[in-house]
């Protein structure tokens, strides 16, 4: 990928005013995410369209256990990310519920959670790993 500007400057992070964990709907049915890649991460799929190939968006909760750390990727389209619940850490940076961060193609980022936390994130498409 070639860029004219810093893909960072196009992110944009906004807090939205939301004071306390938002409650989840109790339907939702979390399963294990990429365990050994992404340890002590669950995901409950609202829709996934890169699966069977494709390389579409896709919407999903996330939900960290404490301690829980995933690798560095690199964004291959647009990212967003709205913090639900806990803290949530990107680059060292802690983002707190009702914190929206829309990482621009290009951008690296690891996350982690010390206490744990659940995200709404929505991928334009899918990321490249940076570690296996």
């Amino acid at each position: 990928m070639e860029f004219s500007v810093p893909p960072e400057s196009r992110d944009v992070v906004l807090k939205l005013g939301i004071n306390g964990n938002i409650s989840l709907p109790s339907e939702l049915e979390f399963q294990p995410y990429q365990r050994g890649l992404r340890q002590g991460v669950d995901i409950a799929v609202l829709f996934d369209e890169t699966s069977n190939g494709n390389k579409g968006p896709d919407l999903a909760f996330l939900r960290y256990e404490a301690g829980a750390y995933v690798p560095g990727h690199v964004h291959m389209g647009f990212e967003s990310v709205l913090v639900l619940q806990g803290d949530y850490i990107e680059n060292g940076q802690t983002f707190s519920p009702g914190s929206l961060i829309v990482r621009a193609p290009g951008t690296c980022h690891s996350m982690a959670s010390e206490k744990g936390c659940v995200i709404l994130a929505s991928r334009y498409l899918p990321v490249q790993q940076l570690v296996s």
